[in-house]
């Protein structure tokens, strides 16, 4: 990965475009977000938006507030990867998500069905037609636990190109020792990759705006 710099209380067109898509990655109000992993994100992938690549992103944003880590009932689903269809305007974009209730499709736009708490649903949904095929992109939004994020991240690390980016989203900082534990195990075994845990400055978050971001170099 090279190396990128960003300023977390500056809006970028990214910020622009998830705020409008009712995303809680970023606004134009960048100081007031809950998160501002879009100041993040336009810094790594501008100059490839306009690539044709394949995104994938874990965790479609349910408004179903009896499923884990939800939106809120005022929530919209699919927020983000409506989102990144405008800002990658020239990709494929796939999503999933456990609430079958809010999977949807569109013309560039795929979801499915998985829950990232069993290998074996995760194996079942990367068998399926469409996502045999590895991606440029992977981003883990789920659940937003440490075991959960383990078991998404193994069982799913072998699906990303080189030069591809694994990035975990909304870790815990009460959970940072643990989190580095297990990255120093993983910097041994996926020796291909690099791992950065990055606290993303915040006036309003202090609990979870933090990013795993994992660079596939070979």
């Amino acid at each position: 990965m090279s190396e990128f710099s960003f300023n977390p209380m500056e809006a970028t067109r990214l910020c622009e475009i998830m705020g409008r898509n009712k995303s809680d990655k970023g606004s134009v109000d960048i100081t007031n977000s809950h998160h501002n992993y879009s100041t993040v994100y336009y810094s790594l992938f501008k100059d490839i938006a306009e690539k044709n690549m394949r995104v994938f992103e874990l965790g479609l944003g349910t408004n179903n507030v009896n499923v884990p880590s939800n939106m809120g009932k005022d929530g919209r689903p699919g927020a983000s990867l409506y989102g990144w269809s405008e800002f990658f305007p020239n990709s494929q974009i796939f999503g999933a998500d456990i609430d079958r209730g809010v999977l949807f499709n569109t013309e560039r736009i795929k979801t499915f069905f998985c829950d990232q708490t069993r290998p074996e649903s995760i194996r079942a949904m990367w068998n399926e037609s469409e996502l045999h095929e590895n991606f440029d992109i992977i981003i883990e939004d789920g659940l937003h636990t440490f075991d959960a994020n383990v078991c998404f991240f193994e069982n799913s690390i072998h699906k990303l190109n080189k030069n591809g980016y694994f990035i975990i989203e909304d870790v815990l900082t009460s959970t940072e020792r643990m989190v580095q534990h297990k990255l120093a195990e993983w910097r041994r075994i996926y020796t291909d990759c690099t791992f950065t845990f990055l606290k993303v400055p915040s006036t309003r978050n202090q609990i979870d705006n933090n990013l795993i971001i994992i660079y596939k170099s070979v």
